[in-house]
């Protein structure tokens, strides 16, 4: 029965144990003058201050098969632009882009926005650094893979969100904890074929944002993306169980 359960146990573990993210060995990418990322002291987190076009702030190192976990947030109430992250990132012409806009907005020259979370595949380094390009994301060298948008998606101002990224070679996952969001899986998306890429930090015509606390983990599991319904693990579990239980009578 021991074993058994320890089996079980096993189940439920996806991923290997995590360490926070040294932030100072990460760089800003793109146009140097689009940002001003600021590391803390210890390395946990960082600053973004600087309301302009895309920024980006990224890791050192290629990931495949992840999960990463930390917070971040918009601390100021003076505009409702553009947060989020970039992944699978191997140069400005290569990389998946998730981006949550507060409010929707249309800006001069018809580029529109809608309130609430988008992915995207960037494949063009003009595409990454130009404003109007990322904000209405319809011309070319980026598509859109997935959307969530609602008039009760936007992020609010001076509020922590928790982030969850699973980053497969098939799959993605996002979870968007805090505020009005209670642990809420916002795209869970296979068989889709990635690359391994650096993971990191965007802001598109927002400032005073922070990221914090950000840790890395190998999944040993497929990284929450696809995956069954906790009845659907219970009953398996407890068919374990009674198979088991059989077994011991029969013996």
């Amino acid at each position: 029965m021991k074993k058994l359960i320890t089996i079980i146990l096993l189940i439920f573990t996806s991923s290997s144990y995590a360490g926070l993210i040294n932030l100072n060995t990460w760089t800003q990418e793109g146009n140097a003058g689009n940002g001003n990322w600021t590391v803390s002291g210890d390395g946990t987190s960082v600053f973004q201050s600087i309301n302009g076009s895309p920024t980006y702030f990224v890791s050192s190192d290629s990931f495949i098969n992840s999960e990463f976990k930390g917070s971040f947030g918009v601390e100021t109430t003076s505009d409702d632009d553009f947060i989020g992250f970039v992944f699978g990132f191997n140069g400005l012409d290569d990389f998946y882009l998730f981006d949550w806009k507060q409010s929707s907005q249309t800006i001069t020259g018809g580029f529109s926005a809608q309130e609430g979370f988008r992915l995207s595949k960037v494949s063009s380094s003009s595409t990454a650094n130009d404003l109007n390009s990322l904000w209405g994301q319809s011309g070319s060298g980026v598509s859109v893979v997935a959307t969530n948008y609602g008039s009760t998606k936007g992020w609010a101002d001076n509020v922590v969100y928790d982030f969850t990224l699973g980053y497969t070679n098939t799959g993605i996952s996002i979870f968007i904890d805090g505020g009005a969001f209670n642990n809420e899986q916002v795209f869970n998306i296979g068989g889709l074929t990635n690359a391994a890429g650096r993971f990191g930090f965007y802001n598109l015509s927002q400032s005073s944002v922070r990221y914090t606390g950000f840790e890395e983990d190998v999944c040993t599991g497929n990284c929450g993306v696809n995956v069954p319904e906790p009845k659907s693990l219970a009953i398996f579990s407890l068919a374990l169980l009674g198979l088991a239980v059989r077994r011991n009578k029969m013996s």
